[in-house]
Formats: structure tokens, C-alpha cells, sequence
């Protein structure tokens, strides 16, 4: 079996261990550690930029998928147009 697919089964398995944390919604090993490595030690005005922040980079990535969407379809136009 070729090296990537191992990586990804492994990753697959790691992810299935996963689950979100209460507080913050992020994703941990709640079977090694007891506490949230991201908000466990953080107080509620830390929480809530550690959420702000959260919603930053969510807001940005829906942001680069609309751009990547948009410019796909533009090329696909743009084949086809010249292709005929």
C-alpha cells in the first residue's frame, strides 16, 4: 500500500477518536487528554476571541471557496467558449 493512502487511514482513524469540545467546538482526543487543549485553560473573554477568531477564519475559508468556485466556473466558460 502506497505511502499517502497509510497517511490517510491513519488520519481517518485519529479523526474518528475525535470529538467537538462543549465549550468551544473544536475537535480533541477527549480519551488522552481530560480538558480541551484549545479552551481548557482559558477564562470566558478569552473563550469568546478564541471564538471570534473561530468564526474569522471559518468566514474566510467560505470566503476562498466562493473566489475558487467563481473562478472554476469562469474557466469552464472560457474552454468552452474557444473550444467550439
Amino acid at each position: 500500500m502506497p505511502l499517502y493512502i497509510e497517511d490517510r487511514l491513519r488520519w481517518i482513524r485519529e479523526m474518528r477518536q475525535k470529538s467537538p469540545c462543549k465549550r468551544c467546538g473544536l475537535l480533541y482526543n477527549h480519551h488522552v487528554k481530560a480538558k480541551c487543549p484549545d479552551c481548557g485553560t482559558l477564562d470566558s473573554h478569552e473563550l469568546r476571541e478564541l471564538l471570534a477568531q473561530k468564526e474569522v477564519i471559518v468566514a474566510d475559508l467560505r470566503r476562498m471557496g466562493f473566489i475558487f468556485a467563481a473562478l472554476a466556473l469562469a474557466a469552464m466558460l472560457l474552454f468552452w467558449l474557444f473550444a467550439i
